[in-house]
């Protein structure tokens, strides 16, 4: 499901965010930008590209922490690259706690786990090359949607996020209704709760953006301290430098940022690639920690997630490798064409295409003259809709 979401006030038609979606979700119909919630993979990129606030992905508020008797939250390993030290982290989550919650959750013990059975799994099944990390929801539903080829060389990992909140649920049936408040480093993750987006399958309750809520732990942030501590290894999973560097046993190919990770993708499908054997790709910059709803930059997170990960001495959560791992869905195969109707289809694009101008300047609402092509095929589109021939 899509979380970006239009605001037609703010929105001056400059079709920035059509031009960078890298799946083709958006398109200008009736004077409004359309997101196709199938095409959508939150990256973020149209809201980047947006200097206006016309686009925007919103969570739950801090006031619905008023509905539950007792609330959580889940605090993500990517908000330690704001600190350079365990006393910073320490001050950070008491910050964080005077929002109102009753109980925080550290993440970074769960992505300790992850991290350790991650290596195990490249150590037990060393004889199957082009293995993907399956760490961000972005990439995951990148390559379902299409690159659906490589859906199987995946390592199917469950979000640590989710694995907390179930074992929450498990362990306070004792506290009345109970809220789990997801905090999220990026606009991928908002959709895990099941407000406001309505994703029933999950036990959060609620996401909320760090972006939304900083300004309120900036407020609450001073001198004092949770007695927290945090785990080494969950560090090294958030942050690609740190992950990456220690696993030299494998080839490993890194790519973060949309542009890189499609270029390796479409080398990686067609066997172009050929020394790597794990392939480690984030949609954000040094991994979680350049996440695009938190503050600072990455370069800086990385620096201090260096020095925080020499005090770093907690132990990851007890899980078993069953719960690790989540159950592989089917792919959904909804072109059920022949080879004959594809190249049919093929070939009258092809010759709506030799009457478009090429331009690709997206005057018509769709983001090239090949997607404006594939909407004259399918009747949606007339050749005379095009802005340059009229």
């Amino acid at each position: 499901m899509s979380v970006v979401s239009y605001t037609l006030r703010k929105c001056t038609k400059c079709l920035k965010c059509i031009k960078v979606c890298p799946t083709g979700a958006m398109s200008m119909r009736d004077s409004r930008v359309q997101i196709d919630s199938e095409k959508c993979i939150n990256c973020g990129a149209c809201i980047d590209a947006c200097n206006h606030q016309g686009l925007q992905a919103k969570g739950s508020t801090l006031v619905d922490i008023e509905n539950y008797d007792y609330t959580v939250a889940l605090v993500p390993t990517a908000v330690f690259g704001d600190c350079a030290s365990l006393s910073e982290v320490q001050t950070l989550f008491a910050a964080i706690r005077k929002l109102g919650f009753d109980e925080i959750i550290d993440l970074s013990k769960y992505d300790g786990r992850l991290y350790d059975e991650h290596s195990r799994f490249l150590e037990v099944d060393n004889k199957r090359t082009r293995l993907i990390s399956s760490f961000c929801p972005v990439i995951n539903k990148l390559i379902e949607n299409h690159y659906p080829m490589l859906f199987s060389n995946m390592i199917p990992f469950e979000d640590v996020a989710q694995l907390a909140a179930k074992r929450v649920r498990s362990e306070k049936t004792d506290k009345g209704n109970v809220g789990i408040f997801l905090l999220c480093e990026c606009i991928a993750k908002l959709p895990f709760a099941h407000y406001p987006y309505g994703n029933k399958d999950t036990e959060i309750d609620h996401a909320l953006s760090l972006a939304d809520i900083f300004p309120d732990i900036r407020k609450n942030r001073n001198e004092d301290k949770d007695d927290i501590r945090i785990n080494a290894n969950g560090l090294r999973r958030a942050n690609t430098q740190l992950f990456v560097g220690s696993r030299s046993r494998r080839n490993c190919v890194v790519a973060d940022g949309l542009t890189k990770i499609e270029s390796a993708l479409d080398l990686l499908e067609f066997g172009q690639i050929k020394n790597g054997e794990y392939f480690h790709l984030t949609n954000c910059i040094n991994g979680c920690i350049g996440g695009n709803l938190l503050w600072g930059n990455p370069f800086d997170k990385d620096v201090n997630a260096q020095k925080l990960i020499l005090e770093a001495d907690a132990e990851a959560v007890k899980l078993s490798s069953q719960e690790l791992y989540s159950e592989v869905k089917s792919l959904k195969m909804p072109d059920s064409r022949t080879s004959l109707e594809k190249l049919e289809e093929f070939a009258a694009l092809n010759k709506q295409l030799e009457h478009l101008p090429g331009f690709d300047c997206g005057a018509c609402g769709y983001p090239s003259c090949r997607a404006m092509a594939e909407e004259i095929v399918k009747g949606e589109k007339e050749i005379a809709d095009c802005m340059l021939l009229r």
